[in-house]
């Protein structure tokens, strides 16, 4: 084992750092994960903190009680000064037990496996009527508006007991300003606008819960209201909060795994061909492209109490960024980590995180990506894209976001 350090002779780099390419994490991570180290980084304001590359210490630190994921506590890494107004809006992943706890033991029930099975003949009807209206319009389209956008959107509103055309004027008016907020554009105007929709955000589903209140359903909300805020274990605002995550946490990235993951999987026809002829590979390909494209590739702790990490010491208080994105490509875990194998056994990834923090929503992800990559593969069976990834990706990001992706069948 190396001596433990306090100090780093290292270059320090601005982060966040980009995306060159949706399909791929930032080009400079295999160098920061071949040191062995926690690599220091600095945030707009140069604060310094430890960004993690390794599959190991990534793990480690995700489940080790020792990080964590309060956002109010002043060391929590914020990546742009316009998410700072963030910290006034702490949600499940960014709370630490107990409230972590009683939170999210309100609503898991709601987002087990054999919950999200039950919806699978209503995700596979809508595919169906999303790929029936692209194949009307003629033999193109924009995959994003077509079936990203509404697919990730339909499905996460259904986690919340929502139509999908409730949210579209909300997802509309809010697009400018996550798009500048996810390109880093730090200004105080910036910052301003993305607090306001947060705030309005959480009011809109204050008054969704009233309404579920006083007009109950078979539906998720309504049963956390009835079992939960009727009770007294939960609040009205504590479940807003709730309704909040699950809408930013599954519309965005279900999204851009749809357009990054289709994108990738359109480069390499061969694997395309194998879950084409055996589509009982599909869960394991939705797995292996989670590992590669890892939708969201940072994860944000904070040092409870002095910790040594690869030989490097991490005080009380200080940052630690887990890029897992860059855990996900690690060679020492998964052996020529750059290719796409839909038999690659990936299910170890840590794209939807690990620990006490899973992703609350990662069943119903993989189903409904298994679905969809699926259904337009089945049912398009000449699908290509209609322009080069780089057309389509020209602005460099730390999301694997597209705006618009053309296809063409």
């Amino acid at each position: 084992m190396r001596p433990v350090t306090e100090t780093t002779t290292s270059s320090e780099v601005d982060f966040p750092l980009l995306r060159q390419c949706p399909y791929a994490p930032p080009e400079e991570y295999p160098s920061m994960r071949a040191t062995g180290a926690p690599a220091p980084v600095r945030l707009y304001n140069k604060k310094r903190v430890w960004l993690i590359t390794r599959y190991d210490q990534a793990r480690a630190i995700l489940g080790d009680a020792r990080f964590g994921s309060d956002i109010t506590n002043p060391g929590y890494p914020i990546y742009a000064e316009a998410f700072e107004g963030s910290r006034a809006f702490p949600m499940l992943f960014t709370m630490d037990p107990p409230q972590h706890a009683v939170q999210r033991k309100a609503v898991v029930r709601e987002f087990t496996l054999r919950r999200a099975e039950t919806l699978r003949p209503a995700m596979q009807k809508k595919a169906d009527e999303l790929i029936d209206a692209m194949m009307a319009e003629g033999n193109s389209a924009d995959l994003v508006a077509m079936f990203a956008e509404p697919f990730s959107g339909t499905i996460t509103c259904w986690a919340l007991g929502m139509e999908y055309t409730e949210l579209q004027a909300w997802l509309l008016d809010s697009r400018d300003i996550r798009e500048k907020a996810t390109k880093v554009v730090d200004t105080e105007q910036v910052g301003g606008e993305v607090s306001d929709r947060m705030a309005a955000l959480q009011q809109y589903f204050l008054r969704f819960i009233d309404m579920k209140q006083e007009n109950p359903g078979d539906d998720p909300t309504s049963r956390v209201i009835a079992n939960h805020v009727n009770t007294g274990t939960l609040s009205k605002a504590e479940l807003a909060s709730l309704c909040f995550l699950i809408f930013i946490a599954g519309q965005s990235p279900v999204q851009s795994m749809l357009t990054s993951g289709v994108g990738l999987f359109l480069e390499h026809p061969d694997q395309v061909a194998l879950v084409r002829e055996d589509p009982k590979l599909l869960p394991g390909a939705v797995d292996e492209l989670m590992r590669l494209i890892s939708p969201l590739d940072v994860m944000s702790r904070v040092a409870l109490t002095d910790v040594e990490v690869g030989g490097q010491l991490i005080r009380e208080g200080e940052g630690v960024v887990v890029a897992n994105g860059a855990a996900n490509r690690d060679p020492a875990e998964y052996p020529d980590p750059d290719r796409l194998d839909v038999r690659r056994a990936a299910r170890g990834h840590l794209a939807f995180g690990t620990g006490i923090h899973h992703c609350l929503g990662a069943n119903l992800t993989k189903v409904g990506l298994e679905i969809a990559y699926g259904t337009l593969f089945r049912r398009l069976p000449g699908l290509r894209l209609a322009v080069p990834i780089e057309e389509a990706y020209t602005t460099p990001s730390w999301l694997p976001e597209v705006g618009r992706l053309p296809v063409t069948w």
